[in-house]
């Protein structure tokens, strides 16, 4: 048991586990993650790399943060830190409380006070007496002990954190028409979850109510929301808005607002045979007034046929705030293209043997769903990170042990960091308490 707790706390074995948190780290920023990716994103990364691609998959590098091999890394870390952390606690205390016989690496005088008079002045000016057994110790910010300890234990806080969300978090998008309702239970576009994750299913409905975009004068997206209700709840006309830089938090879960969003168009197909069918068609938004947005639908039609959209905001392309979106439809089969037709709201086309009518256009937007258990604690575990680097810079702790001298005592002051910073002090207290420099370290 010994040498597996000294294996854990090695230098080697610290560095170790470092570098593969770290490497992990590199590799999600790397190489695209598949839950945050867009598909069209991915797809590319994956014909730019041929020879990364295929490894990527094998090593889940697309789902890196949520596979048993970073979960593992993560598991051994909080072994080495909460080892390391009860070993810095123990130094602390041990440093704070227990009885010393000498003050090293720091300076002395002599004073004529009694040992009694020098502490009751001491402590007047900020000095607490800390250990009672052997000689007096005072010292000044105490506290500045437990600087290294609680580094340790916000970083093994976070990581304890981080391990919790890796193994149990959950997470899943949809792309949601107005006027449409995900029901709990039906199929996400895209899902994720970690090691002991359950499947993701949401608490209860819910129904995008309106997508709100809005532009710079350079076209550039300048802000994204979207209205969204709970058709369950004790009051389904209460809408909520989820925007690209606000959180929508409803039962537990963090509501994200995605940044791809669109217009959905509702065509009517006529078959060659006769059949009718209803095609709705999501299609990313354009990214200037004279710039298309783009489309393609493999299946759409069946067989060898390819369907491709293609779309403008303002069919006069001169806005993207103005909206009176003009579609073009083109079938493809067998890679031959059989011809195209662009269609307005209510206007008939047809490519081929193929008729269509544009029944309405709506807009589309991606929301993001995240169910976290431990990001609080990652918080937290930040929060004491800083207060230990104040204490551990800010709180350097100056001990001061008090030994019987020729009609007084000796008084052996040092700071225990950053010494240099505190030579003021020193000369003051020699003032304070009438001392005479005696130089023997």
């Amino acid at each position: 048991m010994e040498a597996l707790k000294r294996l854990f706390l090695s230098r080697r074995t610290v560095i170790v586990l470092i570098g593969l948190t770290l490497a992990a780290i590199a590799i999600g920023a790397l190489v695209p993650q598949a839950f945050i990716t867009p598909a069209a994103d991915l797809a590319a990364w994956r014909a730019a790399h041929p020879q990364l691609a295929p490894w990527a998959d094998r090593l889940g590098l697309h789902n890196v943060f949520t596979t048993p091999a970073f979960a593992a890394v993560l598991f051994l870390s909080c072994i080495s830190l909460g080892l390391s952390t009860v070993e810095q606690c123990r130094s602390s205390w041990r440093r704070t409380f227990a009885p010393v016989r000498e003050v090293n690496a720091g300076q002395a005088f002599a004073s004529p006070l009694s040992i009694e008079e020098v502490a009751r002045r001491l402590q007047k000016l900020g000095y607490f007496r800390v250990a009672h057994g052997g000689m007096p110790r005072l010292v000044r910010h105490p506290w500045g002990y437990w600087g290294n300890a609680l580094l340790h234990l916000g970083i093994l806080a976070a990581i304890v954190a981080s391990l919790c969300i890796t193994l149990t978090q959950q997470q899943g998008i949809i792309h949601l028409v107005e006027g449409e309702t995900h029901q709990p239970g039906q199929k996400w576009l895209l899902s994720d979850r970690g090691v002991l994750g359950r499947e993701f299913v949401l608490p209860e409905a819910i129904r995008l109510e309106r997508v709100y975009a809005r532009f710079w004068p350079t076209h550039g997206l300048k802000a994204l929301a979207s209205t969204v209700s709970f058709p369950a709840s004790g009051n389904p006309l209460e809408s909520r808005t989820v925007a690209t830089n606000s959180v929508l938090q409803h039962r537990g879960l963090r509501i994200y607002q995605g940044t791809e969003f669109g217009h959905a168009f509702h065509a009517e197909v006529t078959y060659p045979s006769g059949r009718k069918d209803v095609l709705e068609l999501l299609i990313k938004h354009p990214l200037a007034p004279d710039r298309p947005g783009y489309g393609e639908f493999p299946s759409a039609l069946g067989g060898d046929y390819l369907l491709r959209t293609k779309y403008f905001v303002d069919e006069e392309k001169k806005s993207l705030s103005r909206e009176a979106p003009l579609l073009v439809i083109r079938v493809d089969e067998g890679g031959r293209e059989l011809g195209q037709v662009p269609l307005r709201v209510g206007e008939r086309g047809a490519v081929g043997e193929f008729r269509f009518r544009l029944l309405s256009v709506s807009k589309w937007s991606r929301l993001i769903f995240v169910n976290l258990t431990g990001i609080s604690g990652v918080f937290s575990g930040f929060f004491i990170i800083v207060l230990g680097s104040i204490l551990h810079y800010f709180a350097a702790p100056r001990e001061i042990l008090l030994q019987p001298g020729n009609g007084g005592c000796r008084v052996a002051w040092r700071a225990v960091k950053f010494a240099g910073f505190y030579d003021d002090e020193f000369a003051q207290l020699k003032r304070e308490l009438g001392g005479e420099t005696n130089n023997n370290g």
